[in-house]
């Protein structure tokens, strides 16, 4: 196996055994999924290559998650924030490492030929879909850095909680609907349990922080979410835009055909839209001086 291909089974390989059952008391939350009762023998191979690859991909995004959240921690607490907001982030990373071991091992037990690519199973290095955080500087007072931090702070929840974690509730909830083995509907719920404190703590921090910002950090706030709004609509949906689905409906469930946990494009954007449109433009036009129409309807310019 070359160096390329063992990246999935390096994310997943055992350290120590203290290690080992630290982690596991920590991260694994009973029911686990048992991974190796998974038959691949019963699949068509390319349904479980395509499976594979949302797996993989769940897993490389919920790793860019870990590293988000603990950018976001570390800033928060050079910007001195309360207990009660670290200790909800500190939450929010474990979840995320549980969320890349179960989607890592789902991928692996669907489709171990992934392994053998130097492709399918490679790990990406996390990047932020942000730039860095301000940093304390022993030249400018503390408060004025921190105010900083905040501002920062609160467009980097925004975008990962407010936006990410409330649209991956639906999300979820959806695959767990569609799948017919219960390994992908497994993981899809061990997820779904943590992506409401997610989203719930989102939005409280939020709550927490816009009250904090002035007029110019509420102007990068509101720019921060024009360009998220492109950036969710392209990821999530595709190619399928709104107008495409004039007249259509969206079916989910649990038909005869297998289905390893996979959503189609077009589920995909009908989740989307709706859960903007009933969600988050509704809890975003509460934020006085926040303009989440203008941000969604200017989201295409440059």
């Amino acid at each position: 196996m070359s160096d390329e291909a063992s990246d999935a089974a390096r994310m997943l390989a055992p350290t120590t055994r203290a290690l080992g059952n630290m982690h596991r008391h920590q991260v694994h939350r009973d029911p686990w999924p048992d991974f190796a009762a998974f038959d691949p023998s019963r699949y068509d191979a390319a349904l479980r290559r395509r499976a594979g690859w949302h797996w993989i991909s769940r897993a490389q995004s919920e790793h860019g998650s870990v590293h988000q959240f603990s950018a976001v921690l570390h800033a928060l607490c050079e910007a001195r924030a309360p207990a009660e907001v670290l200790g909800g982030l500190a939450r929010l990373i474990t979840d995320e490492v549980r969320h890349v071991e179960l989607c890592a091992a789902a991928a692996r037990a669907i489709y171990p030929e992934g392994e053998q690519s130097a492709v399918l199973f490679r790990w990406r290095t996390p990047r932020a879909p942000w730039p860095d955080a301000p940093r304390t500087r022993s030249e400018r007072p503390d408060e004025a850095t921190e105010h900083e931090i905040r501002g920062w702070a609160a467009r980097a929840i925004l975008t990962a909680c407010c936006l990410g974690e409330t649209m991956s509730k639906p999300m979820l909830e959806a695959v767990a609907v569609v799948s017919t083995d219960p390994l992908a509907e497994d993981c899809a719920r061990q997820i779904l349990r943590d992506e409401h404190f997610h989203a719930s703590f989102g939005w409280e921090a939020l709550d927490l922080l816009w009250p904090t910002l002035d007029d110019g950090e509420r102007a990068q706030v509101q720019e921060r979410l024009r360009r998220a709004f492109a950036g969710f609509e392209n990821t999530t949906c595709g190619e399928v835009r709104i107008a495409d689905l004039a007249g259509k409906e969206l079916v989910l469930e649990r038909g005869e055909e297998p289905n390893l946990g996979t959503l189609t494009d077009e589920q995909f954007a009908f989740i989307f839209y709706a859960t903007l449109e009933s969600e988050i433009l509704p809890r975003l036009r509460t934020y006085e001086g926040l303009d989440p129409d203008v941000a969604w309807a200017t989201r295409g310019r440059t």
